[in-house]
């Protein structure tokens, strides 16, 4: 055998070596198998089974069921909190620039702030500094509110610019924390101008699913206000829900009713939150205790370095720490109240409020989670500190629609398939070698591992196959069989010109080369736009499609013709079964 036609097999041979290795995991129903409700990780023991890959080849929500997801982002809320943060970041600079003012605050339900100043001198360097810094983000409203404040409002420019980065924010951290928690090939992507679609094939907790991706996870430290006892703050909300019939709960609705309902009752710049409890035994939320917090919060999630979990007393709680802007912050805020009750806020609800009894400089803090059951509570820390570690959602979620795929759909749609699979494949490769004997077996052999190839390659990058994924391979098996097809027929033609069999061999991969590739690249580009433009099960077409091309190119051009060459070669006639 001389070298060239050597190392041509060596090629073929290891790339179905190595493609054979990648797929066996997926051919044993064998890997690593993570369960979302316990993330236990099953790893089997077997020696021979540990030095093979743990990836194995995914199966989408079609065939594998699951939950189907889809969440509205609520805009608002983002342009309130971006307008908060604004609002502090331009107090920050107006104190460190000495320019004086009275008050700034957001105007409550509105993306507006008002800057009330004492003197009409002051107003000029006011509104030279907003539009020297913030021209692009704030217009300053025509209206005006008299001779001692001014109202800007966000642009639209810019709100648009903020709904748009919301969207994508929320994505990539819904992204991260499914990633983080080892849900294998999620299906994540933007519906619109503000939805999100989510699939989780194989979930086998949809409710915790749900709880984790719609937890926002924003994280807070703010002051208790001492200007109302305890009792005055429970009796003024028992008897806002009397007098309005609000029912009883601490729903984000109504809390946002009470706050509207008091809020000539308390301070400006004060609201009230709830303090929940719950039943140790169900955790079904039994009470509220209402607080009077600043409204303002000095430190938030978005200054922590690190959450972890921590158990003393057999219970476990979340541990937090602070980067080195929250450290300086947290110290600052507990330095400068000694002695007052400082809330840990998260998603809107007080978790605690313990009293600060000296400076805190280590930056730590720490949530408990209360009492109850052991695994329970420890579930529970796992999860919040997931939540924290990935960062809070830039805006709250809502869920739209909710569909769990059972597993019987996927059964028969995985037979169906398989039927439709095996049928037309087989009916191909029996045309192939009665139409073109000896030629069309080889034809035959290259398709078996073109389809070997493909599912690897799936394999490797654990990508998920769904049943247009399905259809994309099938259809590659008639593509390759109809690169060689081309191929075949140009050899005919050359042979009835009455050249020799090797002669017309060469001639025939020589002038059908042009026609395969034009025709398989036009292909993929099309593919390329169909999963660049596409959605969900357009895409999983377009990538097994895609995939299936490369590994077409390669079996029928290269795969054939070198078996070709080395019957050719080892025959003693000149002969070619065609």
């Amino acid at each position: 055998m001389p070298s060239q036609e050597r190392r041509k097999f060596i090629l073929i041979f290891i790339i179905i070596l190595v493609s054979v290795y990648v797929l066996m995991p997926t051919l044993l129903q064998w890997g690593t198998k993570i369960d979302f409700e316990t993330q236990d990780t099953e790893v089997s023991q077997d020696f021979w089974r540990n030095l093979l890959p743990k990836k194995t080849l995914n199966l989408g929500l079609d065939l594998k069921g699951g939950l189907y997801i889809e969440l509205e982002v609520l805009l608002k809320d983002a342009l309130k909190n971006r307008t908060d943060l604004l609002a502090n970041e331009i107090e920050h600079f107006l104190k460190n620039d000495t320019i004086a003012y009275q008050q700034l605050e957001r105007l409550p339900d509105t993306y507006n702030i008002k800057i009330t100043y004492e003197k009409p001198e002051n107003r000029d360097p006011l509104l030279r500094f907003m539009n020297q810094y913030y021209r692009d983000t704030f217009q300053e409203e025509r209206s005006g509110e008299g001779n001692n404040a001014i109202i800007y409002h966000i642009t639209e420019a810019f709100g648009s610019r903020i709904k748009d980065q919301t969207v994508k924010q929320a994505v990539e951290t819904i992204r991260n924390r499914i990633d983080r928690y080892g849900v294998s090939e999620p299906g994540i992507q933007r519906l619109g101008a503000n939805k999100i679609a989510i699939e989780l094939p194989g979930i086998s907790d949809p409710d915790r699913a749900i709880s984790i991706i719609k937890t926002s996870g924003k994280l807070e430290f703010k002051i208790v206000d001492e200007s109302m006892k305890p009792e005055e703050v429970l009796a003024l909300v028992n008897k806002v829900r009397e007098e309005n019939k609000i029912p009883e709960g601490y729903a984000a609705t109504i809390t946002h009713q009470i706050n509207e309902l008091t809020k000539d009752k308390i301070a400006s710049d004060a609201e009230i939150s709830f303090e929940l409890q719950y039943d140790p035994l169900t955790r079904k939320i039994v009470g509220g205790t209402p607080y009077l917090l600043k409204r303002k919060a000095d430190v938030t999630g978005d200054m922590l370095r690190n959450a972890q979990v921590q158990v003393r007393n057999n219970e476990p709680y979340a541990l937090l720490s602070f980067n080195k802007t929250g450290t300086k912050a947290f110290a600052d805020l507990t330095k400068a109240n000694v002695g007052k009750r400082l809330a840990i806020i998260l998603d809107d609800y007080v978790n605690k409020a313990p009293v600060i009894q000296s400076e805190i400089p280590g930056g730590e803090a720490q949530i408990t989670l209360g009492y109850g059951n052991y695994q329970d509570l420890m579930k529970e820390a796992e999860d919040l500190v997931l939540v924290l570690r990935e960062g809070a959602l830039p805006a709250k979620l809502e869920e739209q629609t909710k569909t769990i795929v059972g597993p019987t759909l996927g059964k028969e749609s995985i037979a169906q398939s398989s039927k439709a699979f095996l049928m037309g494949s087989l009916l191909v490769i029996l045309f192939m070698a009665i139409y073109y004997k000896r030629s069309g077996i080889l034809a035959d052999i290259a398709v078996l591992l073109n389809v070997v190839f493909i599912f690897s390659i799936l394999a490797m990058f654990q990508a998920t196959l769904t049943l247009p994924g399905l259809a994309g391979i099938i259809l590659t098996i008639g593509m390759a069989v109809d690169a060689n097809v081309i191929v075949f027929e140009r050899i005919r033609d050359e042979i009835r010109a009455g050249k020799s069999p090797k002669a017309a061999l060469a001639a025939g991969y020589e002038n059908a080369m042009s026609a395969i590739v034009d025709s398989n690249v036009t292909t993929f580009l099309a593919g390329l736009v169909l999963y660049q433009f596409g959605t969900g099960p357009v895409r999983g077409f377009a990538v097994t499609l895609m995939i299936g091309i490369i590994s077409t190119l390669f079996t029928a051009l290269f795969v054939v013709r070198t078996l070709q060459d080395f019957f050719m070669r080892r025959q003693k006639r000149e002969v070619m079964s065609i």
